[in-house]
């Protein structure tokens, strides 16, 4: 819900507005916006940007739904956020869009001496405007996606090293079947985050899906199979059962934890 509110917070201020403005519904209806090509008022605008929105975030909200499903690593998903992102920036720039319009077809008005000649110089211009604006939107979903990409990956470092914190002072400490849990987040956190380094979708929470993809993608190599799989199964004895592992056990998880971050 967090992302949500993050990447959408403008959408629950624009939806408050409109519903503040429905009580005047009768008085922006009655406010008219000639294009030219068209005619919209103002009821029209917010029924059209809240239809909009909504799409956005239905879109958004579903991509974060599937994400961990099986299919959420389906190509077709990506597309879907980029489409939510681009049309999400499209509706905000749409005010800009509207206000050139408006005065182009004033100017139209205008040069009505010379209707044939106007209505082509409006013409190309709308197209023009709309073009541009599509395109800068496109260009924004895209500028948004790569700075939350790098967000995610300057937080998975981080996550790294308060891991590896943990993991060492909990082997000091003599606690080793706490200290491999926290090998095995860092590993778990490490192939996620190199993978999606590499625009793949993939679930955090499907392990089996984390080791075949690294091994595909030479993340790791078949030489870290075994030890990979030793770790995963000294992670399920640590955390369903009492039983406690040695210091050599920890100490070897620990390690090659270390060297697959150093790759």
């Amino acid at each position: 819900m967090e992302k949500i509110k993050n990447k959408f917070e403008i959408i629950l201020g624009f939806v408050t507005l409109v519903i503040s403005l429905s009580a005047f519904k009768e008085e922006l209806s009655q406010i008219n916006i000639d294009l030219g090509f068209k005619t919209i008022t103002f009821a029209d605008y917010f029924l059209y940007s809240v239809i909009g929105f909504s799409i956005s975030l239905y879109l958004y909200i579903l991509e974060i739904v599937v994400r961990d499903t099986k299919i959420g690593k389906w190509k077709i998903f990506d597309y879907t956020l980029k489409i939510a992102y681009s049309l999400f920036a499209l509706i905000i720039f749409s005010p800009l869009i509207i206000v050139l319009s408006f005065i182009l077809f004033q100017i139209n008005l205008i040069l009505k001496e010379n209707e044939k000649f106007a209505n082509i110089i409006i013409t190309v211009m709308n197209i023009l405007i709309s073009g541009l604006t599509i395109f800068y939107s496109v260009l924004v979903a895209k500028k948004y996606r790569l700075e939350s990409k790098l967000k995610f990956q300057e937080q998975a470092e981080e996550n790294e090293i308060k891991g590896l914190d943990s993991a060492n002072k909990l082997f000091r400490d003599g606690y080793y079947s706490h200290s491999i849990l926290e090998s095995y987040k860092i590993l778990e956190t490490h192939l996620y985050k190199m993978i999606r380094a590499r625009d793949i979708r993939v679930s955090k929470f499907r392990f089996n899906d984390l080791v075949s993809i690294s091994l595909k993608e030479n993340i790791i190599s078949k030489d870290d199979l075994i030890k990979i799989e030793n770790l995963r199964k000294m992670r399920n004895i640590s955390a369903h059962t009492d039983q406690d592992h040695t210091k050599q056990q920890a100490e070897n998880s620990l390690e090659f934890v270390k060297g697959l971050l150093k790759r």
